[in-house]
């Protein structure tokens, strides 16, 4: 369970999105939008950055916990109508999905 603990920020913003869907704050909206673009442009850059992909390799989170995050994530704000946040998040899900394999086989050649 030491993984928790390198996950806190994306359990965080999930609960900032739960928040965000059941009040609709101005604050959280921004807030969400803000750390959505810094998490596209991290999911882009870890496909040309040596030092990005080596960080990305040694995460020991499950990757069914990040896929559970994005897919709860892209079913509140779809939920709150918030379709192009929706967009955005459906776009790092996708990244990311993209992302694991690769990991999966540098990771194998390696052995």
């Amino acid at each position: 369970m030491n993984w928790v603990k390198e996950a806190l920020l994306d359990i965080l913003s999930l609960i900032v999105i739960l928040v965000f869907a059941f009040t609709a704050l101005d604050t959280l909206y921004v807030v969400i939008w803000v750390y959505t673009g810094f998490l596209l442009i991290s999911k882009i850059l870890v496909f040309f950055v040596d030092f990005l992909q080596f960080k990305a390799k040694k995460t020991s989170v499950p990757d069914w916990f990040y896929h559970s995050i994005y897919a709860l994530a892209i079913g509140v704000l779809f939920y709150s109508k918030s379709y192009y946040l929706t967009g955005a998040w459906v776009l790092v899900w996708i990244l990311s999905a993209i992302q694991n394999p690769n990991k999966r086989k540098k990771s194998v050649s390696k052995s």
